[in-house]
């Protein structure tokens, strides 16, 4: 085996001087075992069952199929502790701040955020719910802590508004346990089973109706997302339809037109528009709750970078306790004061558009060019109020694993996590015992499979 460091960021597989690290030695020693052509043959055979998976859906293009490295990312239980004590908190937080903003009574974050947010439009009605988000996606990086080893985990962004990641999960567990059976069984890895049943009651929870009917909404087969959308659609036994193939009635409730099924719930997660802008009266008839949509009109505003800056605060006041994980030190440039620092420091700093996702209209001073740093510079000062900066982290990177002329060859690629929490309720809060990580390509630190990165299954140990 050769690792081939070129980053200077710690790694979590491979020490400073190139050896395995204790806690990756099972899985290391079970491809050592195994082979670089036994691992070939395994993982060219878990990319067939990914493919079984799109044909069982009736979807043959296997650009579907979200690139994978299968050497798992792992998380000691003592860390996992401390993620999920971090992330439970920083939910409530948000659900109390969504309550808070929907009556009026929110002193956290300045108007001028709110205001100034393309995700909040104060001219619709909004309702949010007992339980405004009943599922976050939070993404994390872990940074070496000090000279004597173990990380911290810091929350670089907030998904509440259609996060990817539940699916891919529990596609990729199956595949990569099935890659690595001796390991997975050695280390005592928490199970993802049941994940989606659970899923699917925590999302019809939102309905006071006993038997709610869900539909996943789609834009159909172009859309990225189709493949997660047909998966929810069977593991939820919801409808999955296209915008076009729901209507309202003339008593402003949600029907399904070709089985005529009223629908209760809507969850719909698209690469672009949305089923408000094609129903004119659908954002009232949510309102007046005869449709309940689990990414309901404004909640975007917690996916709003300007306000992530304002969560720390928010658990100190709301819950009366201190953040358990930190954020990234962030400059609002909606603030004057924070753009006067940004745009002197402009090169140093990551700064991205506050709606922005995917990592689209994002640029990491220090990687770019002097010619590209300027060209985004200008396009910040045309709309200043849309940007945040935050200070640049060097945060862990895990491994890409590659064979060459019968041995494996791992590289070093910076990683970040997402993780999944679901609420059932107001006061319970359930984090996933599990991650997607994201890998950035070579030398990049954005992880985003549209940047070029790859997925990892994520192993939280017992």
């Amino acid at each position: 085996m050769k690792f081939e460091r070129e980053l200077s960021a710690p790694n979590e597989v491979f020490a400073a001087g190139g050896e395995p690290l204790p806690l990756y030695r099972p899985v290391l020693d079970e491809m050592d075992r195994m082979g670089a052509k036994g691992w070939e043959q395994r993982t060219c055979h878990a990319y067939e069952r990914l493919l079984e998976e799109l044909r069982s859906l009736e979807i043959s293009d296997e650009d579907r199929i979200h690139p994978i490295d299968y050497v798992p990312r792992l998380i000691p239980a003592s860390d996992w502790e401390t993620i999920e004590r971090g992330l439970a908190q920083r939910m409530r937080a948000m659900n109390e701040f969504l309550r808070r903003l929907e009556a009026g009574k929110d002193e956290i974050v300045p108007k001028e955020i709110i205001e100034s947010s393309s995700l909040f439009d104060a001219s619709i009605p909004t309702c949010f719910g007992s339980v405004p988000n009943r599922q976050m996606g939070f993404d994390l990086v872990a940074v070496e802590r000090d000279a004597s080893g173990g990380w911290e985990y810091v929350v670089i962004e907030d998904n509440a508004k259609m996060p990817v990641g539940i699916e891919p999960m529990c596609l990729m567990r199956a595949r990569t346990a099935g890659v690595l059976p001796e390991s997975h069984a050695a280390l005592g890895v928490r199970p993802l089973d049941g994940l989606m049943e659970r899923f699917g009651e925590v999302i019809r929870g939102s309905s006071p109706t006993s038997d709610p009917t869900l539909a996943i909404l789609s834009t159909g087969p172009d859309d990225q997302y189709y493949l997660d959308h047909n998966v929810f659609a069977r593991e939820l036994d919801a409808i999955l339809a296209e915008r076009h193939e729901v209507e309202l009635d003339r008593d402003g409730f949600l029907i399904h037109k070709k089985s005529g099924r009223r629908i209760d719930i809507i969850y719909e997660r698209i690469e672009s528009g949305r089923i408000y802008d094609d129903l004119p009266g659908l954002v009232e008839a949510q309102a007046a709750g005869k449709v309940h949509a689990i990414f309901a009109p404004n909640l975007g505003i917690a996916d709003d970078k300007g306000v992530y800056a304002f969560i720390p605060e928010m658990i100190r006041t709301y819950l009366g306790e201190e953040p358990v994980l930190q954020n990234v030190e962030t400059f609002s440039l909606a603030v004057e004061e924070d753009r006067r620092y940004v745009m002197d420091h402009f090169e140093d700093l990551v700064v991205k558009s506050r709606s922005g996702w995917g990592g689209k209209d994002v640029m990491i001073g220090p990687e770019e060019t002097e010619e590209s740093v300027e060209e985004f510079r200008r396009q910040v000062e045309d709309n200043p109020v849309e940007y945040i900066a935050q200070r640049v982290v060097e945060f862990s990177t895990h491994v890409l694993c590659n064979t060459e002329d019968g041995e494996f060859v791992f590289r070093d690629s910076h990683a970040d996590y997402r993780v999944h929490a679901l609420a059932p309720d107001e006061q319970t809060v359930e984090v996933v015992p599990g991650a997607m990580t994201r890998v950035a390509a070579p030398g990049s630190k954005l992880v985003n499979i549209s940047s070029g990165g790859k997925m990892k299954d994520t192993w939280v140990l017992r």
